[in-house]
């Protein structure tokens, strides 16, 4: 009759503030879950009146999960048996577990207890506050759960790792290395538990549907063989329905990486791409519109010459003026000196803008990509895609029903032939220049992975976040995202990962030389403009010297001409003198 009194005065107190209350017996506790919405936490009132309730309460709790709710327990008996349960409780009695929320009153004390399990065999207990009738519950610690039980009292955790993982390495004395290493090292020192490694995996953990099992590390945990995973994981639903995430400890843009072309610098089509369309057609329009203006001064002038040969002569001005080449003759009039003086001044613009752009051309080092996209790499279909063996990329093509991923599925080599290792992969790639590899960028800037050959990246739009693994419903799980939250907000986690240093020295590896295979193709052009030049110039040759040898022979034949000509006119001259003197003669004798 006490007991109803007393659970009825609770259920009075309770509903003007907002509690929708329910009386049950220990016995209906399980029963009691399913009728409460797992988005609301529900809070149990828990009387506890003599040893007998303490059996009870402990039985029903063996097969619920303390985490799932928030407890006020309330001991409202003395000692029995000579045993105080209350603040000495034997054991875990209650199967509390870490991110177990139970306050706990013993009789008419004032004092409430936080009660909580690190190692599941012992039950912990911190003061929390004072709770008094006139001046209601008052805080004695940190309000925060976390910044509360922030000690796991040397808990050892049993973890499971993923070989030749970019982000972590266990060396030769068993310590941990790497980025992922050195943030758990440090969550060692602030929680203070210790790792177990019991085992290390060759792959990440797909699921196979066949047999119904989980593969590598997730499935390690899955089974119950490991506590934590400290390997890059990449977050995928399926993934969350097995095992629960850290916080994302990197944010990585997915590339598709194939070997570096041997052939790459400007197309023949780049020696256009320093200017738009419409710059090459008005200089283009300038060019014919000088030339015929030039040849109206010229004929306007007086100019005796024909319309062909002004119309050459005048293109051949203005193509040696952006050819930065200098004039013959510079000439006298007004006129003309402002036409040509205008032409090369925007000869002199248009040099130095389109030396400009090559420049940048060349300083870019601009590589021939086959294709740019996802798209443009089935569409291209001369590549063979890996992955790796074994991890969510795989995941993501074969279980996937999109029409792009079934097409990257078809150009993906077999099961057993992809690579365990991310390194692996870049090594087949730098053997086999038509295979293509579908990973993270940060795997590439990863100190363990050292990559033998020069490669090029596609971006394919997609963002992976990568973290470490916990068994399902894992009682550290809050604390330890609780602490990785704080290495962020303090500036912690850029220490570990390193990523200043990083970022500078790629800064140093993107600014290279220009080689000698960047300007292959200008090369060419040049030697083209050489012999053509060459050849224009024996032909030239050729030609002045077959029309000098027919002017020589014109020239032979007209003195030959002239001189029959005058020996007949001297002879002529002769024979008149001759007949005037004999005529003279005849003249005397008569």
């Amino acid at each position: 009759m006490k007991m109803a009194t007393t659970v009825f005065k609770w259920t009075r107190a309770l509903s003007p503030e907002g509690f929708t209350t329910s009386n049950l017996y220990f016995s209906e506790l399980c029963e009691s879950s399913y009728y409460v919405e797992r988005i609301v936490r529900p809070h149990y009132v828990v009387v506890i009146s003599d040893y007998n309730a303490i059996n009870e309460f402990s039985l029903a709790t063996s097969t619920f999960d303390m985490s799932f709710a928030a407890w006020l327990v309330i001991f409202v008996y003395e000692k029995e048996y000579g045993f105080d349960y209350c603040h000495n409780p034997p054991g875990n009695i209650f199967h509390l577990k870490f991110n177990t929320q139970m306050l706990v009153r013993c009789g008419m004390e004032n004092v409430l207890r936080e009660w909580y399990s690190i190692d599941l065999n012992r039950t912990e207990i911190d003061d929390v506050a004072t709770w008094r009738i006139e001046k209601g519950i008052i805080k004695i610690i940190p309000h925060v759960l976390h910044d509360r039980r922030y000690n796991l009292q040397g808990l050892i955790m049993r973890a499971v790792i993923v070989k030749n993982s970019p982000f972590v390495k266990v060396n030769k004395d068993g310590r941990l290395d790497g980025m992922f290493g050195r943030i758990l090292k440090e969550l060692c020192v602030t929680l203070n538990f210790s790792l177990k490694i019991v085992s290390e995996v060759e792959e990440y953990g797909t699921w196979n549907s066949k047999e119904k099992t989980w593969s590598g590390a997730v499935g390690e945990l899955y089974a119950g063989r490991a506590d934590i995973s400290i390997s890059d994981f990449s977050i995928t639903s399926a993934r969350l329905n097995v095992v629960d995430f850290t916080l994302p400890l990197l944010l990585s843009k997915n590339y598709i990486y194939i070997q570096k072309p041997q052939i790459f610098a400007i197309k023949w089509s780049s020696y256009f791409l320093a200017f738009s369309n419409s710059v090459w057609i008005s200089i283009f329009g300038i060019s014919v519109c000088a030339t015929m203006l030039l040849v109206f001064f010229k004929i306007k002038y007086g100019s005796e010459s024909k319309i062909g040969y002004l119309l050459s002569d005048s293109f051949l001005d203005i193509w040696g003026i952006f050819c930065q080449q200098g004039l013959a003759d510079f000439p006298n009039r007004t006129s003309f000196r402002i036409a040509y003086f205008s032409m090369i001044l925007l000869a002199a613009v248009l040099s130095a803008a389109y030396s400009a752009a090559l420049i940048s051309f060349l300083a870019s080092a601009t590589t021939v990509l086959p294709f740019r996209s996802l798209e443009g790499f089935v569409a291209d279909g001369s590549y063979k895609l890996i992955v790796v063996r074994g991890s969510a990329d795989y995941d993501l093509f074969v279980n996937s029903e999109h029409t792009l991923a079934k097409k990257l599925t078809k150009l993906m080599l077999e099961h057993e032939k992809l690579p365990l290792t991310v390194l692996e992969g870049f090594k087949r790639i730098c053997k086999n220049p038509k295979l293509a590899i579908y990973a993270p960028d940060e795997v590439e800037r990863s100190e363990f992975v050292k990559i033998p050959c020069n490669l090029i990246y596609v971006e394919t739009g997609k963002v992976d976040s990568l973290a470490m693994i916990l068994s399902k419903n894992n009682p550290f799980t809050d604390v330890i995202n609780f602490h990785l939250q704080k290495f962020i907000n303090n500036g912690m986690m850029d220490r570990l990962t390193d990523r200043t240093f990083k970022e500078e020295s790629n800064d140093e590896i993107n600014h290279q030389p220009v080689r000698i295979t960047s300007i292959i193709s200008l090369i060419f052009f040049i030697l083209i403009g050489i012999v053509l030049s060459t050849c224009i110039l024996i032909i030239e040759k050729c030609f002045f010297v077959h029309k000098s040898k027919k002017k020589t022979m014109l020239d032979l034949i007209s003195l030959k001409t002239s001189s029959v000509y005058c020996i007949k006119r001297n002879k002529n001259v002769k024979n008149i003198a001759k007949y005037y003197t004999n005529r003279k003669c005849v003249d005397v004798k008569y």
